[in-house]
């Protein structure tokens, strides 16, 4: 009987892994946002892929899969499965944020019509449950482009949002807008206040739950976002100076509405706030079913 021969098994020759994909970070381009972002922007590893949008479109890249973190419309994440909160980071304000204004030719109990920037479903959303719970009216709604003298040529009131609002508002509260007298000027954020005795959530990050798979991947995307947040509000004067050019408004100005009317913390109140919004906006129809918060 011959020998059994032993099969030679090949070498073994670990696989060359390659790198991981960055994560591709969408984010909305209003000076509101850069404090978040400071650190990413300037982060000499480039470890995140960043890309700009308005808040309806980095809604729509991280419902696609195009990006796999962004900066999400608080309502969005309503319509968005698979998401999860990165802790404590948001863009929010308690009493006037500044940026998402009502301008409306009378009082806004008498408006007929409303023109939405549709820009922000979220802003949009919250000015139907002001309509409907606040002021006590259902207007007609249509979407526009953010130019308020147009906005106001075909509707009795027009939502402004970003940066326009903030130059409309401190520039020249009436600029764009001539031939209309008597403009009055709501701001969403105090209105709101005023209904719920709440500050108000507009945005938070949000991350694609299959993109973060190990309890180490969270904790490091939380730690990297909130020390991006921590760098931009140590460098609140360059980012204001920075926009102040691109605005044409004074950066003293603009210092003082990032470091006043804009709170970048997501607490106790602010999700209570977000409990509030979803059930109203649930109420009214405008999403199938309020989702609870799910954080990393």
């Amino acid at each position: 009987m011959s020998p059994i021969r032993e099969r030679r098994r090949p070498p073994f020759r670990p696989r060359r892994l390659l790198p991981a994909r960055p994560l591709r970070v969408s984010v909305v381009r209003y000076l509101n946002t850069a404090p978040l972002v400071w650190g990413l922007e300037h982060d000499p590893r480039k470890r995140y892929e960043l890309s700009y949008a308005t808040p309806a479109e980095c809604a729509e890249a991280l419902r696609t899969g195009r990006a796999d973190v962004g900066i999400l419309p608080s309502i969005e994440y309503q319509t968005i499965p698979g998401l999860k909160l990165i802790p404590h980071v948001a863009i929010a304000s308690e009493r006037k944020v500044e940026s998402v204004l009502l301008v409306s030719k009378g009082p806004a109990r008498k408006a007929r019509r409303v023109a939405l920037d549709a820009g922000s479903r979220t802003s949009a959303a919250l000015v139907k449950i002001l309509f409907a719970r606040h002021w006590k009216t259902e207007p007609e709604y249509v979407e526009a482009a953010p130019d308020l003298a147009r906005m106001l040529e075909q509707a009795d009131a027009a939502l402004l949002i970003g940066d326009p609002a903030l130059q409309f508002l401190l520039h020249a509260p009436y600029a764009g807008a001539s031939g209309v007298s008597n403009l009055h000027i709501y701001d969403l954020a105090e209105e709101w206040w005023r209904l719920t005795n709440l500050p108000f959530v507009f945005a938070f990050w949000t991350v694609r739950a299959e993109r973060v798979r190990t309890p180490q991947a969270a904790r490091t995307l939380t730690r990297d976002f909130q020390r991006s947040r921590d760098d931009g509000l140590a460098h609140l004067r360059e980012i204001a100076r920075a926009a102040a050019a691109r605005l044409e408004l004074p950066g003293g100005q603009l210092e003082r509405y990032l470091q006043h009317s804009i709170q970048y913390r997501l607490d106790a109140p602010h999700c209570a706030a977000l409990e509030s919004f979803y059930r109203f906006a649930h109420e009214l129809g405008l999403i199938e079913r309020a989702r609870p918060l799910e954080f990393l």
